[in-house]
């Protein structure tokens, strides 16, 4: 099951500073919420005249700019969805290699660190935001001693993670958290120490995912998938599991 994998490899999270910094930025510039603004993100990132004109957006993130801001953050991760590139139900196949690396052992040495980052960078081109994948390539770059790289990478693993939790408070139908991947919202919660079990339709773009059993008794979050399907793919993604539909590993039911 992709979540409990998902969930076994982020144990390799938990002996950097990651989690320090990324609950100091929730706590400063992400503490307040943000909910995007199709409208005024597709228009703002085509304007050239634009702090947040998509190209140079995507140009300075990609070339490991730690100066982004939270709003910098906020039309860059948003933004992506109205990029051609935006493809969020493609399948992306080098995910399953990076599994495959990280459970040979219990360790990762410098072959597989190695292994990872080029498996890791294949997976960032189809999707640059991948929380979970950002946070391997972070543990891959602190076995080689990469310190540089570590740090460009914890950075946009935090303000990722923030910039999502910022776009509702994921505890009612009104305000979701809003993501362009399935895989993201999963993240999010196995970061906050909960896994994905299952997902519930509740509207056309809001669904409520289910948690697994928790000490802080917490039953679920809602998350906004719409964009998911703006470009309407001929083929759905859905797989009859015999009991249910499963999707990204998380069963789904109406």
């Amino acid at each position: 099951m992709v979540i409990m994998r998902i969930k076994k490899s982020y144990r390799y999270l938990l002996s950097f500073a990651v989690i320090t910094l990324m609950c100091s930025v929730f706590h400063t510039a992400y503490g307040q919420m943000n909910v995007p603004d199709n409208d005024k993100i597709a228009a703002t990132i085509a304007d050239a005249t634009s702090p947040y004109y998509y190209p140079a957006l995507m140009l300075r993130y990609q070339a490991g700019d730690t100066t982004l801001t939270a709003q910098d953050y906020h039309y860059l991760y948003y933004g992506y969805a109205f990029q051609d590139k935006y493809q969020p139900l493609e399948p992306i196949i080098w995910t399953d290699d990076i599994y495959a690396v990280f459970e040979r052992g219990d360790t990762l040495d410098r072959e597989g660190a190695v292994e990872i980052l080029s498996l890791a960078k294949r997976v960032m081109d189809q999707d640059p935001f991948s929380p979970s994948n950002i946070n391997y390539m972070t543990y891959a770059y602190a076995i080689l001693g990469d310190t540089l790289n570590e740090r460009i990478s914890a950075d946009r693993f935090s303000k990722i993670a923030a910039t999502i939790e910022a776009s509702g408070s994921g505890l009612t139908e009104k305000s979701p958290w809003h993501v362009l991947w399935f895989s993201h919202a999963a993240d999010i919660m196995t970061i906050r120490g909960y896994e994905a079990v299952r997902r519930n339709i509740i509207s056309r773009s809001v669904e409520y995912v289910r948690v697994a059993p928790n000490d802080d008794n917490v039953k679920g979050f809602y998350v906004d998938y719409s964009r998911l399907y703006w470009k309407r793919p001929e083929t759905k993604p859905e797989v009859n599991s015999g009991s249910g539909f499963l999707l990204n590993g998380i069963k789904l039911k109406k």
